[in-house]
């Protein structure tokens, strides 16, 4: 595995986590008898998380390790969290007012 591997397995295992708890939420809420009062539980949704992050985390770290000096490490990590970060609260945002699940 090289870095390039190591970064599109990590985005992928993360945008795939996250959109399939969408999409199981989504379901539980369309098949459930009240849309806005039914779908997943805050643990499996804390789940789903720390799943997303801790499987692209440990692909992220072993991409690093391709990187030879430590600032470029350090901005590398910085870099994919926030982007991890946006990507979250975006389709978060856009899952929660786009369905009409509650509203801002």
């Amino acid at each position: 595995m090289n870095y390039r591997s190591s970064l599109i397995y990590a985005w992928s295992a993360y945008i795939s986590i996250i959109l399939i708890t969408f999409s199981i939420d989504y379901y539980i809420r369309v098949s459930g008898k009240d849309f806005y009062y039914s779908g997943l539980s805050e643990y499996f949704w804390i789940a789903a998380i720390v799943l997303a992050v801790s499987t692209s985390g440990y692909f992220i770290l072993y991409s690093m390790k391709y990187i030879n000096k430590r600032v470029y490490k350090f901005i590398h990590l910085v870099t994919n969290i926030v982007l991890g970060f946006i990507f979250f609260a975006v389709f978060s945002y856009l899952y929660v007012v786009g369905f009409g699940v509650d509203s801002v």
